[in-house]
Protein backbone atom coordinates (compact mmCIF):
# COMPACT_ATOMS: atom_id res chain seq x y z
CA UNK A 1 0.00 0.00 0.00
CA UNK A 2 1.67 3.43 -0.98
CA UNK A 3 1.98 6.06 1.55
CA UNK A 4 -0.65 8.46 -1.10
CA UNK A 5 -3.25 5.55 -0.54
CA UNK A 6 -3.09 5.23 3.27
CA UNK A 7 -3.00 9.36 3.92
CA UNK A 8 -6.12 9.66 1.41
CA UNK A 9 -8.13 6.87 3.27
CA UNK A 10 -6.96 8.45 6.53
CA UNK A 11 -8.24 11.95 5.59
CA UNK A 12 -11.19 10.14 4.73
CA UNK A 13 -11.34 8.61 7.79
CA UNK A 14 -11.16 11.99 9.69
CA UNK A 15 -8.16 10.68 11.62
CA UNK A 16 -4.14 11.24 10.74
CA UNK A 17 -1.29 8.04 10.56
CA UNK A 18 -0.77 8.82 14.09
CA UNK A 19 -3.75 6.53 15.60
CA UNK A 20 -1.75 3.55 13.79
CA UNK A 21 1.36 1.88 14.56
CA UNK A 22 4.07 2.75 12.59
CA UNK A 23 5.62 -1.02 12.30
CA UNK A 24 2.50 -2.30 10.98
CA UNK A 25 -0.18 -0.01 9.99
CA UNK A 26 -1.61 -1.83 7.01
CA UNK A 27 -2.31 -4.96 9.51
CA UNK A 28 -4.06 -2.09 12.20
CA UNK A 29 -6.49 -0.67 9.90
CA UNK A 30 -7.07 -4.62 8.36
CA UNK A 31 -8.28 -5.31 12.27
CA UNK A 32 -10.58 -2.08 12.43
CA UNK A 33 -11.91 -2.93 9.11
CA UNK A 34 -13.07 -6.62 10.06
CA UNK A 35 -13.99 -4.85 13.43
CA UNK A 36 -16.21 -2.82 12.28
CA UNK A 37 -17.72 -5.57 9.80
CA UNK A 38 -18.57 -7.63 12.89
CA UNK A 39 -20.22 -4.84 14.88
CA UNK A 40 -22.53 -3.04 12.26
CA UNK A 41 -23.13 -6.26 10.71
CA UNK A 42 -22.19 -5.37 7.60
CA UNK A 43 -23.49 -8.31 5.64
CA UNK A 44 -21.95 -7.85 1.82
CA UNK A 45 -20.11 -4.62 -0.37
CA UNK A 46 -23.60 -3.23 -1.25
CA UNK A 47 -25.09 -3.36 1.86
CA UNK A 48 -22.77 -0.61 3.08
CA UNK A 49 -24.14 2.13 0.45
CA UNK A 50 -27.61 1.48 2.22
CA UNK A 51 -26.43 2.07 5.92
CA UNK A 52 -24.67 4.44 5.12
CA UNK A 53 -27.61 6.52 3.57
CA UNK A 54 -29.63 5.15 6.55
CA UNK A 55 -27.31 6.15 9.19
CA UNK A 56 -26.57 9.74 7.77
CA UNK A 57 -30.81 10.36 7.36
CA UNK A 58 -31.94 9.25 10.57
CA UNK A 59 -28.99 11.52 12.29
CA UNK A 60 -30.37 14.41 9.70
CA UNK A 61 -33.94 13.62 11.19
CA UNK A 62 -32.50 13.85 14.78
CA UNK A 63 -30.58 17.09 14.05
CA UNK A 64 -33.78 18.82 12.44
CA UNK A 65 -35.66 17.32 15.24
CA UNK A 66 -33.56 19.10 17.71
CA UNK A 67 -33.24 22.04 16.55
CA UNK A 68 -36.79 22.59 16.38
CA UNK A 69 -37.36 21.47 20.09
CA UNK A 70 -35.12 23.98 20.97
CA UNK A 71 -36.51 26.62 19.33
CA UNK A 72 -39.78 25.74 20.24
CA UNK A 73 -39.23 25.16 23.85
CA UNK A 74 -35.78 26.62 24.60
CA UNK A 75 -35.88 29.85 23.09
CA UNK A 76 -39.28 30.59 22.12
CA UNK A 77 -40.52 29.72 25.40
CA UNK A 78 -41.60 32.12 28.30
CA UNK A 79 -38.50 30.90 30.67
CA UNK A 80 -36.63 33.92 32.51
CA UNK A 81 -33.36 34.31 31.49
CA UNK A 82 -32.52 35.93 34.49
CA UNK A 83 -33.72 33.56 36.68
CA UNK A 84 -31.41 30.08 37.92
CA UNK A 85 -28.30 31.75 36.22
CA UNK A 86 -26.09 28.63 36.39
CA UNK A 87 -22.96 29.13 38.97
CA UNK A 88 -20.52 27.56 35.76
CA UNK A 89 -19.59 30.59 33.45
CA UNK A 90 -23.06 32.41 34.58
CA UNK A 91 -24.77 30.95 31.57
CA UNK A 92 -28.87 31.67 31.46
CA UNK A 93 -30.89 28.67 30.27
CA UNK A 94 -31.01 28.99 26.50
CA UNK A 95 -26.94 29.15 26.20
CA UNK A 96 -26.55 26.12 28.90
CA UNK A 97 -29.06 24.40 26.06
CA UNK A 98 -26.69 25.03 23.70
CA UNK A 99 -23.45 24.31 25.73
CA UNK A 100 -25.11 20.79 26.52
CA UNK A 101 -25.83 20.12 23.01
CA UNK A 102 -22.81 20.99 21.77
CA UNK A 103 -20.97 19.50 25.04
CA UNK A 104 -22.93 16.11 24.52
CA UNK A 105 -22.17 15.98 20.74
CA UNK A 106 -18.80 16.70 21.00
CA UNK A 107 -18.86 13.35 23.99
CA UNK A 108 -20.69 11.00 21.53
CA UNK A 109 -18.09 11.29 19.22
CA UNK A 110 -14.73 11.26 21.29
CA UNK A 111 -16.57 7.95 22.99
CA UNK A 112 -17.13 6.03 19.85
CA UNK A 113 -14.31 6.85 18.49
CA UNK A 114 -12.30 6.39 21.18
CA UNK A 115 -13.83 3.14 21.34
CA UNK A 116 -12.67 1.97 17.66
CA UNK A 117 -9.46 3.16 17.84
CA UNK A 118 -8.34 2.11 21.12
CA UNK A 119 -7.06 5.80 22.13
CA UNK A 120 -6.92 7.38 25.66
CA UNK A 121 -6.98 10.85 24.96
CA UNK A 122 -10.67 10.84 23.11
CA UNK A 123 -12.22 8.70 25.94
CA UNK A 124 -10.96 11.54 28.57
CA UNK A 125 -11.96 13.98 27.25
CA UNK A 126 -15.31 12.55 26.54
CA UNK A 127 -15.51 11.68 30.61
CA UNK A 128 -15.09 15.35 31.32
CA UNK A 129 -17.41 16.51 28.73
CA UNK A 130 -20.12 14.25 30.36
CA UNK A 131 -19.53 15.79 33.84
CA UNK A 132 -20.14 19.58 32.46
CA UNK A 133 -23.58 17.97 30.52
CA UNK A 134 -24.45 16.15 33.75
CA UNK A 135 -23.52 18.96 36.15
CA UNK A 136 -26.11 21.72 34.14
CA UNK A 137 -28.50 18.87 33.93
CA UNK A 138 -28.59 18.72 38.24
CA UNK A 139 -28.46 22.11 38.61
CA UNK A 140 -31.83 23.68 37.43
CA UNK A 141 -33.24 20.26 39.77
CA UNK A 142 -31.05 21.96 42.47
CA UNK A 143 -31.97 25.73 42.36
CA UNK A 144 -35.61 23.84 42.69
CA UNK A 145 -35.63 22.01 45.93
CA UNK A 146 -32.59 23.10 47.68
CA UNK A 147 -33.20 27.34 47.31
CA UNK A 148 -35.53 29.43 46.16
CA UNK A 149 -33.99 30.82 43.03
CA UNK A 150 -36.53 28.49 40.56
CA UNK A 151 -39.81 26.68 41.80
CA UNK A 152 -39.96 23.17 41.48
CA UNK A 153 -42.49 23.21 38.17
CA UNK A 154 -39.82 25.20 36.37
CA UNK A 155 -36.89 23.40 37.66
CA UNK A 156 -37.80 20.06 36.49
CA UNK A 157 -39.21 21.17 33.04
CA UNK A 158 -35.78 22.55 32.74
CA UNK A 159 -34.18 19.32 33.16
CA UNK A 160 -36.31 17.56 31.62
CA UNK A 161 -35.55 19.68 28.50
CA UNK A 162 -31.72 19.43 28.88
CA UNK A 163 -32.31 15.56 29.31
CA UNK A 164 -34.11 15.49 25.73
CA UNK A 165 -31.34 17.34 23.79
CA UNK A 166 -28.59 15.65 25.75
CA UNK A 167 -30.08 12.64 24.81
CA UNK A 168 -31.06 13.47 21.05
CA UNK A 169 -27.32 14.73 20.42
CA UNK A 170 -26.25 11.58 21.84
CA UNK A 171 -28.00 9.32 19.72
CA UNK A 172 -27.35 11.79 16.28
CA UNK A 173 -23.47 11.19 17.51
CA UNK A 174 -23.80 7.97 17.31
CA UNK A 175 -25.65 7.36 13.14
CA UNK A 176 -23.12 10.30 12.27
CA UNK A 177 -20.03 8.32 14.02
CA UNK A 178 -21.61 4.77 12.49
CA UNK A 179 -21.85 6.73 8.72
CA UNK A 180 -18.28 7.95 8.54
CA UNK A 181 -16.58 4.75 9.79
CA UNK A 182 -18.75 3.34 6.86
CA UNK A 183 -17.59 5.76 4.37
CA UNK A 184 -13.95 5.06 5.37
CA UNK A 185 -14.70 1.27 5.44
CA UNK A 186 -16.43 1.40 1.45
CA UNK A 187 -13.22 3.55 0.59
CA UNK A 188 -10.89 1.18 2.76
CA UNK A 189 -12.18 -1.85 0.74
CA UNK A 190 -12.00 0.09 -2.29
CA UNK A 191 -8.48 0.96 -2.36
CA UNK A 192 -7.72 -2.70 -1.60
CA UNK A 193 -10.24 -4.61 -3.60
CA UNK A 194 -11.78 -6.39 -0.70
CA UNK A 195 -15.05 -7.90 -1.23
CA UNK A 196 -17.36 -8.15 1.71
CA UNK A 197 -19.54 -11.22 1.02
CA UNK A 198 -22.52 -12.78 3.42
CA UNK A 199 -20.67 -15.18 5.77
CA UNK A 200 -21.46 -18.77 4.57
CA UNK A 201 -24.35 -20.46 5.78
CA UNK A 202 -24.37 -23.56 8.49
CA UNK A 203 -23.98 -26.36 5.60
CA UNK A 204 -24.53 -29.10 8.78
CA UNK A 205 -27.35 -29.77 10.76
CA UNK A 206 -27.92 -31.57 14.12
CA UNK A 207 -28.41 -35.01 13.55
CA UNK A 208 -30.94 -35.09 16.96
CA UNK A 209 -32.91 -31.77 15.80
CA UNK A 210 -33.59 -33.60 12.71
CA UNK A 211 -35.03 -36.55 13.72
CA UNK A 212 -36.75 -34.92 16.16
CA UNK A 213 -38.09 -33.02 13.35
Amino acid sequence: MSGDTMESSLGEFGQDGEVFDADGPSEHRRELADRLIRRLNVKDHNSIFEMISAKAYYSGILLAILTFFYWIFVSSANDSSELGVSILMDFGFADVAIVVMLLGLTSAFFRDYSRELGQLLPSLISGAMIIVCGFYFIEPLVYGFVSNELDIQTAVWRSARLGVLWGGVTYCAHFLVDASLLLWLKQFCVNHDIDISPAAEERTRDPASESTA
